[in-house]
């Protein structure tokens, strides 16, 4: 019955997809550190942000970034609960239409406005982090729609006979 309500089932599902958001930076921006922290590739601005001080709030209070992605999580979720009902397909073509959607409105805009524009960050870094972000918030949008689709009354999150039409729910 408490997952009748769409508030409930969002709030539960982008706490998952700010848990996926902490999985998928460990795992896209983890193994490309080598590279953008790199001195030879990266710029001396961009390095200094995390180098120098004032540390970014982070460093002092790890919790930070983990709290706040995952009040992000819960704010995508309502939207994703918001704006998907008329999406067709399955979930995940639900999950993935939401994370090109996210991906699009916050990633360029960001990766040109700071790290390319303010911190000087060159453009081949600046691509390969546009890649991490589209690996980060693909995870993202399948994990909140995959639990939206779980906790939906009536509805089930696996394949149904009509699989090869793209008709699962």
């Amino acid at each position: 019955m408490l997952m009748s309500f769409p508030i409930l089932r969002g709030f539960i599902a982008g706490l998952a997809g700010g848990l996926a958001w902490l999985a998928g930076i460990a795992l896209f921006f983890g193994p490309a550190q080598r590279i953008l922290t790199n001195p030879a590739l990266q710029s001396a601005k961009m390095l200094a942000v995390f180098t120098s001080e004032p540390a970014p709030r982070s460093a002092g209070a790890p919790w930070l970034l983990a709290a706040g992605l995952l009040v992000i999580g819960v704010l995508w979720g309502w939207v994703y609960v918001w704006v998907s009902g008329p999406w067709p397909g399955a979930w995940w073509r639900r999950g993935l239409r939401f994370g090109v959607v996210s991906w699009v409105l916050m990633v360029p805009w960001f990766e040109f406005y700071l790290p390319w524009n303010v911190l000087w960050e060159p453009a081949p870094l600046v691509t390969l982090e546009m890649m991490c972000w589209a690996g980060v918030l693909t995870g993202v949008g399948l994990t909140i729609a995959g639990v939206d689709a779980a906790l939906r009354p009536g509805h089930e999150l696996v394949a149904s006979p009509r699989w090869p039409a793209g008709q699962a729910t």
